[in-house]
């Protein structure tokens, strides 16, 4: 099937975006590549367990909080003549570094809990038709050789669909998902929902 491009109605230096990424005749300049790519793969699924930033901090606080209470029962001195203030001081001092650790610990392992709650699972239904709608899309759109543009021919997403204005390459991802939505409608916000 051949293709006319909508900027220069010359079908000869058009060509299919899964071809034209293939073709080591004429390759494609990287960050053009990069643009036609087709869609990202779901990511994989996190690990559960905690992080290792949170690891290295709770492990400092538990040899600061070993070296604190070394120090303390070592150091055999008598605070009877200070300060009501001063003697807490002396004796929950080694031990406030430690805490301020854990504490940032828990926060920083929170926060990635929550984000990884907060994202979709990759292998929900919802999550595979959309990147099959996408695939789908994607192996529908055309490239111009001469123009350098992205465009997608008449009826080559779905039969009855209009074809697409002349498409500035960078632009081509935003299109793909944006031309799901228009033309698969209710199964496309059935996946957003």
């Amino acid at each position: 099937m051949s293709a006319t491009c909508p900027q220069c109605a010359a079908p000869d230096q058009s060509v299919a975006v899964s071809q034209a990424l293939a073709d080591t005749t004429q390759p494609l300049s990287e960050p053009m590549r990069a643009l036609l790519s087709p869609p990202p793969e779901p990511r994989p699924a996190e690990e559960g367990g905690l992080s290792g930033a949170a690891i290295s901090l709770s492990a400092l606080a538990a040899i600061l909080g070993v070296l604190g209470v070394l120090s303390l029962v070592r150091d055999r001195e008598d605070l009877a003549g200070y300060d009501p203030a001063y003697r807490v001081g002396y004796l929950a001092g080694p031990f406030l570094l430690p805490l301020i650790l854990l504490a940032i610990a828990t926060i920083v392992e929170v926060v990635k809990r929550g984000r990884r709650q907060a994202a979709p699972a990759p292998s929900s239904p919802e999550e595979t038709t959309r990147r099959q709608l996408h695939a789908r899309v994607w192996q529908a759109g055309w490239l111009c050789r001469r123009c350098q543009v992205a465009f997608f021919p008449e009826a080559s997403i779905r039969p009855g669909f209009p074809a697409s204005p002349a498409i500035p390459v960078e632009q081509f991802p935003l299109w793909v998902m944006t031309a799901a939505e228009r033309a698969f409608g209710a199964d496309a916000r059935a996946v957003a929902d």
